[in-house]
């Protein structure tokens, strides 16, 4: 498989990874789509089968977000949604978080949470290094206070500062050192299962699989169509990671299309007027999205939008870098479109069955409502 572009090799970075062409299809043990339930990874699998990739070959891997927090992140129909798309084409869903989610990463003090994941014979956690001596360090903090020990207080905090420190938001930008969220929640996650799960881990060839357009952003434009992954260890464990991106260069328009021919119903998000599956909470939301979450979820005590508001007012840190999220919200209009009853109701309720993942016969496939609402990119 040869891109259609060659990549790019002007950096270190660009010239270590840099791949000329995949491997035969064939020849890899695995392929991995990074499977977020929106319609570009949805294309993605779509694709492949379209290729003649055998169906027991993919795996989707689903990074739930906010997985043991009380706080919520996603859109409640998001899990069911990627259940139900898994189980309709008859591919193994394999899903993984970090202990949290995104919360806990917000109020980081000392470590970041292990990750677990789905594993061949169970659950595997996975800590981080500094993980237990962080537990250990707050468990003194609390002695410490029940004593009033103000100088061990002090010394645990300042010790556990060290370790690892956030209590804000994460950035609106392409740095992932400072837009933790991408990096911690999902990309991390990601390597750290294949570097410790049983089929992945060593002696295997593994193909990667995501659904980023150079159309949806200025920064994914200098994007690769190939490349060798960060996680390739061919020395060390014989195992080989490419990375491909096959709709880098497909239009909205294109993405659509694969899924009109499989009439599939793609994420309700779509259908209630969301031109992106993010996070429901996602940093790069405008107004009009923030004011549809109010009006999905709700923005009284303890809902999803409130959370936000309270986080802010805890941090003294706001989600934008100029106004709290009342003031960036302000009047704008919802972007929800509630012309299809049943997928409101399957967003609002989060709810999806694999029964409804494909068109009935006899009716006809139609874009949902926010399919071209924003252009391409949207907020990403």
């Amino acid at each position: 498989m040869v891109p259609r572009f060659k990549g790019r090799r002007e950096s270190e970075h660009d010239q270590t990874h840099y791949l000329d062409a995949l491997l035969p299809l064939e020849d890899y043990d695995k392929v991995i789509v990074f499977f977020s339930s929106g319609k570009d990874s949805l294309g993605c699998v779509l694709h492949l089968l379209e290729l003649g990739v055998p169906r027991e070959k993919i795996e989707l891997w689903h990074h739930l977000i906010d997985h043991g927090s009380d706080k919520k992140m996603d859109h409640p129909v998001t899990l069911p949604y990627t259940k139900a798309v898994a189980e309709a084409l008859g591919i193994r869903l394999r899903l993984s978080w970090r202990e949290g989610g995104f919360w806990s990463e917000v109020y980081r003090l000392g470590s970041t949470a292990p990750v677990v994941f789905e594993d061949e014979d169970g659950h595997k956690t996975v800590e981080p290094k500094a993980w237990r001596r962080s537990q250990e360090l707050k468990a003194m903090m609390e002695q410490a206070e029940i004593e009033g020990n103000g100088d061990l207080l002090q010394k645990c905090f300042m010790e556990l500062k060290k370790i690892g420190y956030r209590m804000k938001f994460p950035a609106k930008g392409a740095d992932l050192s400072t837009r933790y969220c991408s990096a911690y929640l999902k990309i991390m996650v990601g390597d750290t299962m294949i570097a410790h799960s049983a089929g992945t881990k060593k002696d295997c060839k593994l193909l990667l699989v995501s659904g980023e357009r150079r159309g949806e952003s200025h920064n994914r434009r200098r994007y690769n169509e190939v490349e060798i992954h960060g996680t390739n260890a061919e020395r060390r464990n014989r195992r080989t990671v490419h990375q491909w991106r096959p709709l880098i260069d497909w239009s909205l328009r294109d993405v659509w299309e694969i899924i009109k021919r499989y009439r599939m119903n793609p994420s309700p998000l779509y259908s209630v007027g969301m031109n992106r599956v993010s996070c429901a909470l996602c940093i790069f939301n405008g107004p009009s999205h923030w004011a549809g979450i109010k009006e999905l979820y709700g923005s009284g005590e303890g809902s999803m939008f409130n959370q936000i508001v309270e986080a802010e007012r805890e941090l003294g840190f706001t989600l934008d870098n100029k106004v709290n999220i009342n003031t960036f919200v302000g009047d704008a209009v919802s972007c929800i479109n509630r012309t299809n009853q049943r997928a409101l109701a399957q967003v609002m309720k989060g709810e999806f069955s694999p029964e409804e993942v494909f068109l009935p016969d006899g009716q006809t496939w139609e874009f949902p409502a926010g399919a071209f609402r924003g252009g391409d990119g949207g907020p990403c």
